[in-house]
């Protein structure tokens, strides 16, 4: 198959939906597929190691900090698409980009599949200013499926402001979005919550959960000597971990919280948090404030490929947030055989409860006395740990790639179906 990933997010990017993307793209190619990646460009200098890679001229920090706005699209961009001759286009974000896809696979008759990674609804309550792009999705979601009267009637009358600002932006959200999901032949739900969203906001397209395929990210031991030394942790330090964006919508305020507990039980504790993000400052100014200040590292943004290093080091993934879809941090860590304590029960199969860690309430003593529970005792820590390893072999990249490219047989048979129909 010939396969076109549209996204607003790859690499050089590190977040969850590049490194999914980037992950499928690998797996793919290994079954012998041929898969092209349409992405923003991260500079005006970057240049790409392969043509089928292709970038196009963004604007950086236009709604947070690492986010790139793609404005225009010329014609020959159409036309270096048809070129392509792809068999299936899969757009992955709700951008700009994404919606060039959709646009794309509607007006040149190709099976058109989407990824629903980032919950919108929830994005926008904590990065207020991603509301003026989720507008423009709106506006030009009929224009996209090139919809009828009826279409545009509806999007008008969603857009029309309401008093209450949280209940105006759902339904701005939920109008655009199944507009285009329901021009898909499938729409992809990482989890099954999400895959409930979906059904609460009327999507009529096929909805299938698969989650993205995670594998451990290999290190040695002389890399996790490297970073204990370089963050100057004893081999006896607990280290409580955190991978993500530094943001209110990680929810990192119930960790920092809790942290200040567990300093007071476990002597031997620290938190590491690493990442980058619009909210830094706020976070480090809440940490700065905590008696154990000195026991909270920020290390920044960490390139991919060094992080087994780091989860290699840690004793447990404190992960607070309530706001993701699937969650590949999760799945990272638990690959490395870490213990996790997180709050969302409904994102992913790879925590058990009792089994390899603990959901808690959203609570900071909640959290903090089943991160204690881990930290002290060395023998359900171990029993933990043997079972986030082999609960991490359920979902690999092989195999949730494998099972992509059934979804993916079956939308274009669907697809056929439809335009012979």
């Amino acid at each position: 198959m010939r396969i076109g990933l549209f996204t607003d997010r790859y690499l050089p990017q590190t977040d969850g939906v590049s490194v999914a993307v980037e992950t499928m793209r690998i797996e793919l190619e290994k079954l012998g597929h041929e898969v092209y990646i349409l992405a923003p460009r991260p500079s005006w200098r970057y240049r790409e190691r392969t043509s089928r890679i292709i970038r196009f001229a963004a604007v950086k920090g236009m709604f947070f900090e690492d986010y790139l706005m793609t404005f225009y699209f010329p014609p020959q961009a159409t036309r270096q698409i048809d070129k392509l001759n792809l068999d299936i286009v899969h757009f992955q974000t709700p951008g700009q980009i994404g919606l060039l896809g959709a646009y794309y696979a509607i007006h040149a008759g190709k099976p058109l599949v989407t990824t629903y990674h980032t919950d919108l609804v929830e994005y926008i309550k904590h990065y207020p200013k991603v509301m003026v792009g989720v507008m423009a999705l709106a506006a030009l979601a009929p224009a996209v499926i090139d919809g009828r009267f009826e279409d545009y009637r509806k999007n008008l009358v969603a857009m029309m402001p309401k008093r209450n600002l949280a209940q105006w932006h759902e339904k701005v959200v939920v109008n655009g979005l199944t507009l285009l999901h329901n021009h898909c032949d499938l729409v992809i739900a990482p989890s099954e919550k999400i895959k409930q969203q979906l059904i609460r906001f009327q999507t009529r397209s096929r909805i299938e959960v698969l989650a993205s395929g995670v594998d451990k990210i290999t290190t040695n031991d002389e890399s996790i000597s490297h970073w204990r030394e370089q963050l100057k942790y004893k081999a006896s330090d607990k280290v409580i971990i955190f991978v993500g964006r530094i943001g209110t919508e990680k929810n990192l305020g119930l960790l920092i919280r809790a942290f200040n507990i567990v300093a007071t039980r476990e002597a031997s504790a620290r938190l590491l948090i690493i990442g980058t993000g619009d909210d830094l400052t706020f976070f480090k100014n809440l940490a700065a404030d905590s008696p154990y200040s000195d026991r909270i590292t920020f290390a920044g943004q960490i390139e991919h490929a060094k992080l087994g290093a780091l989860y290699g080091l840690a004793s447990v993934l404190g992960f607070p947030s309530t706001t993701e879809t699937q969650c590949l941090v999760v799945k990272e860590a638990v690959a490395a055989g870490l213990p996790v304590v997180m709050v969302d029960r409904n994102i992913t199969t790879a925590v058990m409860e009792n089994e390899n860690g603990y959901f808690a309430r959203n609570s900071a003593r909640d959290f903090a006395s089943k991160l204690v529970k881990i930290l002290s005792d060395a023998r359900l820590h171990e029993r933990f740990s043997q079972r986030s390893l082999q609960l991490a072999k359920r979902e690999t990249a092989e195999k949730q790639t494998a099972e992509l490219i059934k979804l993916y047989e079956e939308a274009i048979k669907h697809h056929a179906t439809k335009i012979s129909a």
